[in-house]
């Protein structure tokens, strides 16, 4: 659509009209960002905001360019920070890099977001020959990575699987409310380390001196200890930590928290000023 023609911001307008009439609330826009077609955004974006009804604009997929940031903050509530993410290890792993690469720009109202959860039954409905019907392919503790890395990055949680069929795993990680507050109630979050295949990621908490940590291991052999230090999260000597996932209490520690972690797992915690 050449938007500098005429015509053609009003057929944008039409458009979200209609939808508007409809009663959607949400607007999945593809092939707008990778390449980055800064003014059909601009313009499905205002025309939106003329349509009467608060419509959320999500664009995918992505990566869009990181100097395009600003831009994409400004047109729309969301946008993907990667290509079409699966249940596979490397995909996963290559995520890291780029939450990290994307963190800075999250804030309320407008959200990175590193794709749907590939978790629970898969494919149920599919013309992709490789991509039979069949249940996550990523282990337990891959998906307590996903939902750790998700979470402490601020990333929108879609579900991609059919839900019907969920196990009690499944459901689980999708129902823990300590895991689910991260997602929904932190700031600042931020990669604190990355070295050796372990990464440790942090978040502030609105109105608490408290912090959320998450502590990872990429590697593929033997667990390997992780560790968050008080100083790195600016905080006092002595803290409290609370397993989330676990939801139990861990206990007092002085000047750091460390956690062995198996090959591909993750951890996620509460550290309570006391």
């Amino acid at each position: 659509m050449d938007t500098a023609k005429k015509g053609g911001q009003e057929y944008c307008d039409s458009i979200e009209m209609l939808y508007a009439e409809w009663g959607v609330d949400y607007i999945k826009a593809d092939d707008m960002s990778a390449p980055y077609h800064a003014d059909e955004i601009a313009a499905l974006s205002e025309a939106i905001k003329k349509c009467g009804r608060p419509i959320v604009l999500s664009l995918s997929p992505g990566p869009p360019p990181l100097e395009q940031a600003k831009h994409a903050k400004e047109h729309a509530d969301l946008w993907r920070i990667s290509g079409d993410f699966w249940d596979e290890w490397p995909k996963l792993l290559e995520q890291f890099k780029l939450c990290r690469a994307w963190a800075q720009h999250s804030e309320p109202g407008h959200w990175p977001d590193a794709d749907m959860l590939p978790l629970g039954k898969l494919s149920i409905r599919t013309d992709l020959k490789d991509h039979k019907t069949r249940s996550s392919r990523l282990t337990k503790d891959e998906q307590l990575t996903l939902m750790s890395l998700w979470c402490i990055f601020h990333s929108p949680l879609m579900f991609g699987g059919n839900m019907p069929d969920n196990d009690e795993f499944t459901l689980s990680l999708m129902t823990n409310e300590e895991v689910l507050a991260v997602d929904e109630n932190s700031s600042n979050n931020r990669e604190l380390s990355a070295k050796d295949g372990l990464i440790a990621w942090a978040a502030d908490i609105p109105g608490s001196k408290d912090k959320y940590i998450a502590l990872f291991n990429t590697n593929d052999k033997d667990p390997a200890e992780a560790i968050a230090t008080w100083q790195q999260l600016g905080l006092a000597v002595k803290c409290s930590v609370r397993d989330l996932w676990a939801k139990r209490d861990l206990g007092i520690y002085e000047s750091n928290f460390s956690v062995k972690i198996p090959p591909h797992g993750a951890g996620l915690y509460r550290v309570k000023v006391d």
